[in-house]
């Protein structure tokens, strides 16, 4: 991928990302069809910015779309639902989401590079009875070219404003697994209470979350109505108040930090994650920066962008994985 398309996607996911047949996995202890999905479930019809989608029976060629984030793809491999296709990652070599590569076999399910364009005839080959987009960014010009190809379900309202929980329950509703996605909500919320009960010290504790993508800018979560603000206030954090009123990109959550603005990051907690070594470089270089009081207490954490992404669009699957990453961080406060 160019440098130029990955600084596109990561300004999207900051700015706010013949087949295989499929198959459906059911390990609950209840009567179910022979895929996996309750017979009773169907019909079902799910509401969403662009409509109204009905769902006549349990689908059995899922299709993934969008790079806006994994909810769906997460929900999908949490209920046991292996896709036909997905869109792959576009910040990995391999296109495989790292905390979904022991989940996604590429000889059942096809990546697809939709960063760009969606190339529709290749989904159509594909025969898909159910495409979920919920994450792609540009469905206000795909909805209509995905609808005439299989039953399509959009986001709710506007992009990147479901929860997660409510991404497993519109595609448990959809695969006819309501129960059982109740159930992955659950669980992962235990994983998020878990880390906040392994680390008490965390609680009211400040800290920033950053990523360096350009030169001599820096972006940084400065809203608690971020998914990642909320994710992070889950385990007892809060937004250093340096940067809850600094400049936003175009409205969002995000602030945007000049090098002579770099102090506003320091916290109990300073993690950033950069896309060069050079950005490190030049970031760790800076008299602000060194002279921050979590650089001085070791309180600094360098994360990787995938890490950062996630927390940014959190997801069922990904959510443990990110906070794994951040364990380090977290055992400094404690």
């Amino acid at each position: 991928m160019s440098r130029k398309l990955r600084a596109a996607l990561l300004t999207v996911t900051l700015a706010a990302a013949p087949a295989a047949c499929g198959s459906v996995e059911d390990d609950d202890p209840v009567s179910s069809s022979s895929d996996g999905a309750f017979s009773d479930a169907f019909p079902v019809t799910v509401k969403h910015r662009f409509g109204s989608t009905e769902i006549t029976s349990a689908p059995e060629r899922v299709v993934v779309i969008g790079n806006g984030g994994t909810d769906d793809i997460d929900a999908l491999y949490a209920l046991g639902v292996t896709p036909v296709a997905i869109s792959k990652d576009a910040l990995s070599s391999d296109g495989i989401y790292p905390w979904l590569k022991d989940k996604i076999d590429t000889k059942k399910t096809k990546l697809l590079d939709t960063l760009t364009a969606v190339d529709y005839e290749a989904v159509a080959a594909l025969q898909p009875d159910l495409i979920l987009a919920t994450s792609d960014f540009t469905l206000d010009k795909d909805y209509k070219k995905l609808a005439a190809v299989a039953p399509t379900i959009g986001y709710r309202t506007a992009w990147g404003q479901q929860t997660w929980q409510e991404h497993v329950q519109v595609v448990g509703q959809a695969v006819g697994k309501p129960d059982k996605a109740a159930k992955v909500v659950k669980d992962t919320e235990a994983r998020i209470a878990d880390v906040k009960d392994k680390h008490p010290g965390l609680a009211g504790k400040t800290y920033s979350l950053s990523i360096g993508n350009t030169p001599a800018k820096i972006y940084t979560i400065a809203s608690e109505e971020d998914f990642a603000a909320r994710l992070m206030s889950e385990v007892g954090l809060k937004l250093t108040p340096s940067v809850t009123d600094i400049k936003t990109v175009s409205g969002s959550p995000t602030g945007e930090l000049s090098f002579e603005q770099l102090d506003k990051l320091d916290a109990d907690l300073v993690i950033i994650a950069f896309t060069t070594p050079d950005l490190k470089k030049a970031f760790e270089a800076s008299t602000l920066v060194k002279n921050m009081s979590a650089v001085k207490k070791d309180n600094y954490v360098v994360t990787d962008v995938a890490t950062i992404s996630q927390l940014r669009s959190p997801s069922a699957l990904g959510i443990p994985w990110a906070l794994d990453n951040l364990e380090t961080g977290f055992a400094k406060l404690d």
